[in-house]
């Protein structure tokens, strides 16, 4: 029983640190990206069609979309090696989660799982939509349907960053709560 628990544990925690690596390090490359490429005054061969002071911001975005593309791949599986390991750490091997740090454990990850769902379900699909025809429209010199398309993209943008970060956040609790929460329950189990 015991090298289970450690074993769910080990793999309970590779799982996390992976979840919150990938949501920092997206984090970090869209903050380098957005920042440095739209005021590098370039001019995309293929864009030429389209007012060049937005050459950069498409190639940050054209950057930046397989990049949160990965990551939400990443995170659905690290989400889901996450939840089944607390479930076998509270059902198999007796974790409480009505102690104080349990509770903000299994809590926030629990908040933070929702969250990445239904921004991945939800919000991403029609994003990535509007994202990729605003491309194609601005390829095209299509102005007006460009303009369409990314005004529908920046109107779900806040919504999705938001999401975003307090998802980090959450999994931010969960990390600096785990080994409270993980003590809590061996000193319960004696």
């Amino acid at each position: 029983m015991r090298t289970g628990r450690t074993l769910c544990n080990t793999v309970y925690w590779l799982a996390l640190a992976i979840w919150l690596g990938v949501l920092i390090a997206a984090g970090v490359a869209a903050f380098a990206t957005f920042t440095i490429l739209p005021d590098l005054g370039l001019e995309l061969e293929s864009f030429r069609a389209y007012p060049s002071l937005e050459h950069g911001r498409i190639a940050a975005g054209k950057v930046m979309e397989p990049i949160f593309t990965f990551v939400d791949f990443v995170q659905i599986a690290a989400v889901t090696v996450v939840l089944i390991m607390v479930a076998l750490q509270t059902w198999i091997f007796g974790y409480r989660v009505r102690r104080l740090f349990g509770a903000l454990r299994v809590g926030s990850l629990v908040v933070a799982a929702g969250l990445f769902a239904f921004r991945a379900a939800s919000l991403s699909p029609g994003m990535n939509h509007d994202l990729r025809a605003y491309w194609q429209a601005a390829e095209a010199g299509e102005r007006e349907a460009a303009a369409a398309h990314r005004a529908a993209f920046d109107a779900a943008h806040p919504v999705a960053s938001n999401l975003f970060s307090v998802t980090l956040s959450l999994v931010v609790v969960a990390v600096l709560s785990s080994p409270a929460a993980l003590a809590e329950a061996r000193s319960s189990a004696r």
